[in-house]
């Protein structure tokens, strides 16, 4: 039977009221599709920024969330392993804990649950220091807390030790040094005496309208001679004067079994082309999607994303090769994607 196309808003909309979830519970809820075609279709959420991919996982599948709402993750940490939950619950607890203050175990922990520790970086004086905060804890509130733990005083901004991408670099200077150089820029701006003024005024003004003295230099003609090759994602109309080796072994399979290009796109150089295909059959010309890719062992995901792409555009799926397939693609394509034809060139 056929796979009907599934609307990604109401996948969407499932993920944002539900989640964090995982494909198979998708395809309860929707009561159709299939779970590897759900994961590839969240998969292209995630590229797109919508939804988030978590690394905690049942078996392989990872669970999908909305990135606005963060704290809905905290529903997957039933799934982490004994240690990890242990970690987890201390961290939540302590808000922040210092790397160097923890044992072995719960060091490697901290380093595994990225989806609920954020890694920061503290100094103090010549001592660099790594902390760890829950990742619900705001900055700010971070940054306190590391400076309580170092015994920092807070009214001394000039001393705050949390060291973030976007801050200046942190030092430990006395305040006797600081000032000094505050003052020196505030006494910089010191305008020169009005005779000094007088005698250098006069002699730039009958100089400054004289623009004939410099009409040499002209603005350089940026280099057009590379028309080199498109780019990733774009449509390609003529490819004659494009080296891709590819491409061109992927047009000799064309030529060779009769088979018309109504449309093609570069997806990646030398491995990866879209097509609108145009197959002869007894009764006509059948319209077709094709996936062409350059890979030593294409596997059950790739199947996936060449299914999608041909429900998306509503029509059938040739996925052309020059490779083999993985076992898992080749069990899934004979039990669940009978509409895909897979051909070697």
């Amino acid at each position: 039977m056929a796979l009907q196309p599934i609307d990604r808003d109401v996948v969407l909309r499932l993920v944002r009221t539900r989640g964090p979830v995982i494909p198979n519970e998708l395809k309860r809820d929707l009561k159709q599709g299939d779970t590897v075609l759900l994961g590839a279709m969240l998969s292209e959420l995630a590229s797109k920024g919508l939804v988030k991919i978590s690394k905690v996982k049942i078996g392989g599948s990872p669970f999908y969330y909305d990135p606005q709402q963060p704290a809905t993750l905290e529903k997957a940490t039933g799934h982490l392993n004994e240690k990890d939950q242990r970690t987890w619950r201390l961290l939540k607890e302590r808000k922040v804990l210092r790397d160097d203050e923890q044992d072995a175990l719960t060091r490697v922990s901290l380093r595994n649950i990225p989806d609920y520790s954020v890694r920061l970086e503290a100094s103090a004086g010549d001592e660099q220091m790594i902390f760890w905060k829950y990742y619900l804890v705001p900055d700010e509130e971070a940054e306190r807390l590391i400076k309580a733990k170092l015994g920092v005083s807070q009214s001394a901004p000039g001393e705050a030790p949390v060291e973030r991408p976007a801050e200046k670099p942190v030092e430990s200077p006395t305040p006797g040094t600081i000032r000094p150089e505050k003052k020196i820029i505030t006494e910089k701006p010191v305008i020169p005496p009005p005779s000094t003024r007088t005698e250098t005024i006069p002699p730039p003004k009958p100089e400054q309208p004289k623009p004939e003295t410099k009409p040499e230099p002209k603005p350089r003609k940026p280099r057009q001679k590379k028309e080199a090759l498109p780019d990733a994602q774009t449509t390609i109309t003529a490819m004659e004067g494009i080296e891709d080796e590819f491409y061109d072994e992927v047009k000799r399979f064309f030529d060779k079994s009769g088979i018309a290009v109504k449309e093609q796109r570069l997806v990646k150089r030398k491995s990866e082309l879209d097509f609108i295909i145009l197959l002869p059959t007894p009764v006509g010309q059948a319209e077709y999607f094709c996936k062409a890719r350059s890979k030593k062992r294409s596997n059950d995901g790739d199947l996936a994303s060449a299914k999608l792409q041909g429900m998306n555009r509503h029509l059938p799926v040739v996925y052309l090769t020059n490779g083999d397939l993985t076992r898992k693609a080749e069990l899934m394509l004979a039990a669940e994607l009978k509409g895909v034809v897979v051909k070697r060139i």
